[in-house]
């Protein structure tokens, strides 16, 4: 990566530490999370939902569906998690719609969407939605009365040349000046003058009529007696002449400034006030964060005028205000909306995300009114108490954010999708008052589905990036016929293709026993293909126990098969075949298969589950459906593999987009791959003596010529030598007559 380099001016010679963020290590990506697609009892329809549990889904999606057909997703999940499966999306593929209501901005774009919990034309009558516009908090913009600028000047009595000390016979004019001022002298004739800097002051009001010392930084170099010791040009202090005045400002405060004839006029920020009320009349001090252009002496302060581009102000209080809360800002007919970024408790300031637009006097007789804006919910139900949710923000940080706020148990509200165009504070919802009813409902109909249906449940997977297994059991199933089948399995397949990150578990067709044995899935399998092997077809399909009555079940066997896969990533690796592994929930198979019968199935690329005496059953296949001349995608690891690979490279080096494309970038990315691939040839995954037979990672000028360079490319050439299952293990056994040797070789 590119380092900034440091910048020395302006610094003083020293030692600086500069700390430099390196691009670290690529980590490997999940492998192992499912997505399963199909119908449910409840829940919301075509919308991937994350489960790390099985009760999520009973919780979310209900239980097992036998009517008007039985429902195979639901046995998926469940085996999906009980085989070792720890996180997968489940997305409710129906026909049946959740009525919803579109609330709306003051320009009719949508904002919010108030969607039924439950599908059913019930919802159309049934539910009603309200909103009405409320406010936690009014407030007013501080404005002050003007306070008068007093005149910052003491005579001195002793002013001796040479010496640091000026006296003085008040000692109240201590309060006049403070250590650090810079003022300037002048004797009685103003014929000379100095400036000098206050060191210290000290005062004696025991002995009538008091007297005050101001001690310089540096020798005198006139005599100013009965002259004159004023502010030096430009101060950064103004003084009044009442200690009461002190409270009537906030450090902070941006103010205005009038000379005694309003001639001139600028304004400052207040940084801190001090005041002394202990010696009558006492005086307030008001120190500028910036030094002011013009004398003031005897003119006026006050609030500053609310201007286009400031964004912080302050009110008289700001209790029910906080970061995130909408607010309206009005004076006399001239208004406009903001929203607040933070809140200033102590002096009551609010700063917006956005400055002002407008100008907003502050020394006209109407105030500037500051008011919040809320909303407020409220939802009616047949047969439920109606809900209702007071002071609702749209705004994250408000701590009554609605997501936060909004628990119903008819409605879901969320934001709109896609998000409005309207920006805070416009995307407030107008009133909906009275309550209007939800619409657009529809009641579930499972006999109705199509294949159009897990069409666009599977698309809906397209945005989650993290999906690695595609598992839709009632493909095969249920009211599908074998070309509803092919065509849901083809869709699975060529959505696996086009991302390039997930793998498909095929379901094979129920065992037909009225035809030739395997005829069914053997013709399953010649209508399904994938070049580069993205699915794998597994038979027969498995008996398990009957979660709703005594006995047993069949069911397809994706989802056990996708909890393996998990298991055997997590435990092993992805590298290693999900295979020669058991399916502890499964009790019995649909047919039995041997050897002989098997043999010809696995070279089509049929995985065959079987089950051995004593030893369970198990999955006994590795293939993908990659045509047979497609050596290097013929293995479901190999593929997996590589998928891992592709992927892990892919977000590991993402930080590498827009830098310089020169030799730095090419070795730490090099660096980084060839890092990232000797630990998996270390973990098993490569096939090599050495890293180097293992795998290569090129990149070079003969790759990157200056027109490829040109066009913004660079061109990392990786090499990998993923290994393979040892399928066929053969042990050959030689018989020497002559009794002296006895050799036995394996070869895979």
């Amino acid at each position: 990566m590119a380092t900034a380099p440091f910048q020395t001016k302006g610094k003083a010679p020293g030692v600086y530490i500069q700390e430099i963020t390196l691009p670290g290590p690529i980590p490997g990506v999940s492998t192992s999370i499912a997505a399963f697609l199909g119908p449910a009892m409840q829940g919301p329809t075509f919308v991937p939902t994350a489960l790390t549990n099985i009760d999520q889904f009973w919780s979310i999606f209900g239980s097992y569906i036998e009517d008007p057909y039985r429902v195979y997703v639901t046995h998926a999940v469940n085996g999906f998690f009980a085989e070792g499966g720890q996180q997968c999306y489940f997305v409710r593929v129906g026909t049946g719609k959740q009525a919803w209501l579109n609330l709306l901005d003051a320009k009719g774009r949508k904002v919010l969407v108030a969607t039924a919990l439950k599908e059913g034309v019930f919802a159309n009558t049934d539910i009603k939605v309200g909103i009405d516009l409320v406010s936690l908090a009014t407030t007013k913009a501080a404005r002050n009365v003007s306070v008068t600028i007093a005149a910052a000047s003491v005579t001195p009595d002793t002013a001796v040349p040479n010496q640091p000390n000026i006296t003085t016979k008040n000692a109240n004019d201590s309060n006049t000046f403070d250590p650090g001022d810079v003022v300037l002298l002048t004797n009685s004739a103003k014929t000379l003058n100095e400036k000098a800097t206050i060191a210290s002051i000290s005062s004696d009001a025991t002995t009538p009529p008091g007297t005050t010392t101001f001690v310089m930084t540096a020798n005198l170099k006139n005599d100013y007696k009965g002259g004159t010791m004023v502010p030096a040009n430009p101060v950064r202090k103004v003084t009044t002449a009442s200690a009461a005045d002190a409270s009537t400002f906030s450090p902070g405060d941006v103010v205005q400034f009038f000379d005694s004839t309003k001639a001139k006029t600028e304004r400052a920020t207040i940084s801190s006030i001090s005041s002394d009320s202990r010696v009558a009349p006492g005086v307030s001090k008001f120190f500028l964060v910036s030094t002011l252009g013009n004398d003031y002496t005897g003119g006026t302060m006050r609030v500053a005028d609310l201007i286009p581009g400031q964004n912080r102000i302050r009110v008289a209080a700001t209790t029910g205000i906080e970061s995130g809360s909408y607010v309206g800002i009005s004076q006399n007919g001239t208004s406009e909306n903001a929203v607040v970024r933070v809140v200033d408790t102590h002096n009551n300031f609010l700063t917006f995300d956005h400055a002002l637009t407008k100008t907003y006097p502050m020394d006209s007789a109407k105030d500037v009114t500051v008011k919040t804006a809320e909303f407020k919910l409220t939802i009616q139900a047949a047969g439920h108490s109606d809900e209702v949710f007071n002071n609702l923000s749209l705004d994250p940080r408000h701590s009554q954010y609605f997501p936060d706020i909004v628990s119903s148990a008819s409605v879901s509200v969320a934001l709109a999708d896609p998000p409005t165009t309207s920006t805070p504070p416009d995307n407030m919802p107008v009133t909906v008052n009275p309550t209007v009813t939800l619409g657009g409902g529809a009641d579930e109909n499972l006999s109705a589905l199509t294949t159009a249906h897990y069409h666009t449940g599977i698309d809906t997977l397209l945005k989650i990036d993290d999906v690695n297994l595609l598992c839709i059991p009632d493909a095969v199933g249920g009211k599908f016929k074998p070309p509803d089948t092919q065509d849901i399995q083809a869709y699975m397949v060529q959505q696996c293709e086009k991302k390039q990150d997930r793998f498909a578990i095929l379901d094979s067709l129920p065992y037909d026993n009225s035809v030739p044995p395997f005829s069914t899935v053997t013709a399953q399998r010649q209508n399904l293909n994938s070049d580069s092997g993205y699915a794998a077809l597994y038979f027969p399909w498995i008996s398990i126990s009957n979660p709703l009555a005594s006995g047993r079940i069949l069911v397809p066997p994706s989802g056990h098969t996708a909890g393996v896969y998990s298991n055997s990533d997590n435990t092993f690796g992805v590298f290693r075949a999900p295979a020669n592994e058991s399916i502890t929930s499964a009790l019995a198979l649909e047919t039995t298969v041997t050897d002989d019968e098997q043999g010809p199935l696995n070279d089509i690329g049929i995985n065959v589950i079987r089950a051995f005496k004593g030893d369970g059953i198990k999955i006994w296949g590795a293939r993908t459906i990659a045509p047979s001349t497609e050596l290097p995608w013929r293995f479901v690891n190999v593929r997996r593999l590589l998928i891992y690979i592709e992927k892990s490279i892919q977000q590991g080096t993402r930080f590498a987009v827009f830098e310089p494309n020169n030799l730095t970038l090419w070795q730490t990315l090099k660096r980084l791959v060839t890092a990232f691939l000797r630990d998996q040839w270390e973990e098993g995954a490569l096939f090599g003596d050495t890293a180097d037979q293992a795998f290569r990672v090129r990149v070079d000028e003969t790759l990157n010529p200056p027109e490829l360079r040109a066009q913004g490319q660079l061109i990392i050439q990786v090499t990998v030598v993923p290994t393979t299952p040892a399928e066929f293990i053969v042990f050959q056994v030689i018989q020497d007559i002559t009794g002296t040797s006895l050799q036995e070789t394996t070869t895979t």
